[in-house]
């Protein structure tokens, strides 16, 4: 219960940042930006608080709860056991969304420096309440009486979890996922900017704040990629370092196109060119 009002507090407060900086963008003043920025360090501390109730609901073996039930069990050790905090589709998005706020916090004060603090922050904001939306369809709160219908009664309380899938019981579990996840969360700062130079139809000077995040959320992203690869190499049947599944190809891909677009936005900075195409 309280997870997920916690859930349904974020994505308020989410909207209601996105929906201030917006109004500051269209009025050109500055009449909602403080409520903007409150809205958001709100959204922050109430994600920041939600991770920590389930990580907290995990590391006490909270059966009850589907998602606590699904992937973690006494016997796991407590790195692993930690691990099973994004362990599932629930608990990725989670994590997802806490980096996502995390770098929002550095982003804001980034983009306020250089003139850009409303657009990028709807933007971005918009990128954060799109998880906080797939959070509340996918909420790892539910107990597990709801999620089984009328086989149990409310209240119920599974003695054990069925554990972590055998396969992820690997060292690199404990720290693939967040490496991979905070480059996810980085890579939504220069799509950021690239919009908020159409709001601002500026089409030049977005280039260079945009850049250092870009070339950050490469390096994190292909750092994932290795570790990923490595992983793959180590556990028995993935197929070597590569096996070319949904799940390699989701970091591939956006990493594929962040490294065309870091060359494109140096040749830009340096001759002006590609600038249709890096918007």
């Amino acid at each position: 219960m309280i997870g997920s009002i916690l859930i349904k507090l974020a994505f308020v407060t989410s909207l209601l940042s996105v929906m201030c900086y917006f109004q500051v963008h269209l009025q050109r003043n500055d009449r909602f930006l403080k409520w903007a920025r409150i809205f958001f360090h709100t959204t922050v501390v109430t994600v920041m608080v939600t991770s920590a109730f389930l990580l907290y609901l995990i590391l006490t073996h909270q059966f009850q709860y589907t998602y606590v039930w699904s992937y973690s069990g006494r016997e796991l050790s407590i790195p692993l056991l930690i691990s099973t905090f994004y362990a599932g589709q629930e608990g990725s998005f989670m994590l997802w969304t806490l980096f996502t706020s995390l770098i929002g916090v550095f982003l804001l004060q980034d983009s306020a420096k250089k003139g850009y603090e409303p657009q990028v922050m709807t933007v971005y904001g918009l990128i954060e309440l799109s998880l906080l939306l797939m959070l509340l369809v996918k909420n790892p709160f539910t107990y597990v009486w709801e999620t089984w219908g009328g086989q149990v009664d409310a209240g119920f309380i599974p003695p054990n979890g069925r554990g972590l899938n055998p396969l992820l019981q690997n060292y690199w579990m404990v720290i693939h996922p967040q490496v991979m996840f905070s480059g996810f969360a980085a890579m939504g700062v220069p799509y950021a900017y690239a919009v908020a130079a159409l709001m601002k139809r500026d089409y030049t000077n977005w280039i260079k704040p945009a850049t250092p995040w870009l070339v950050y959320g490469c390096v994190v992203l292909g750092t994932a990629i290795m570790m990923g690869g490595f992983w793959a190499y180590e556990t028995l049947g993935w197929g070597g370092y590569w096996g070319w599944d949904p799940v390699e190809n989701s970091s591939l891909v956006p990493w594929l196109v962040g490294v065309a677009a870091i060359h494109t936005t140096l040749s830009q900075r340096k001759s002006g060119a590609f600038i249709k195409t890096n918007l």
